[in-house]
């Protein structure tokens, strides 16, 4: 929002989901400055498995170009990872069920 305010081209684009994993490493997370934010922030995200987790790109103004080139690369690097997981997962499967 603040990008919009001051003219900044801006876009947001979701690169992965919370997992179960990322809940428990939440279980255990301490905080930096053991101050009440780090008690809030917990409590703000927990129970969000299946939630997307997005990026924010941005550029300078009148770079609106380079904003949706950015966006495009961290899609496409995402989808080959996601790719990879999904291939390592089927794989993973079809050694078990021989």
């Amino acid at each position: 929002m603040l990008y919009n305010l001051v003219d900044f081209p801006a876009g947001v684009l979701p690169v992965s989901v919370v997992t179960r994993e990322d809940e428990d490493a939440l279980k255990r997370y301490e905080g930096h400055h053991k101050d009440p934010w780090d008690k809030l922030l917990k409590k703000a995200v927990a129970g969000g498995v299946g939630l997307p987790v997005a990026v924010q790109c941005v550029a300078l103004p009148w770079q609106e170009e380079l904003c949706l080139r950015l966006m495009k690369e961290v899609e496409n690097v995402t989808r080959m990872e996601r790719q990879a997981i999904e291939n390592m997962s089927a794989d993973d499967v079809s050694a078990t069920s021989r």
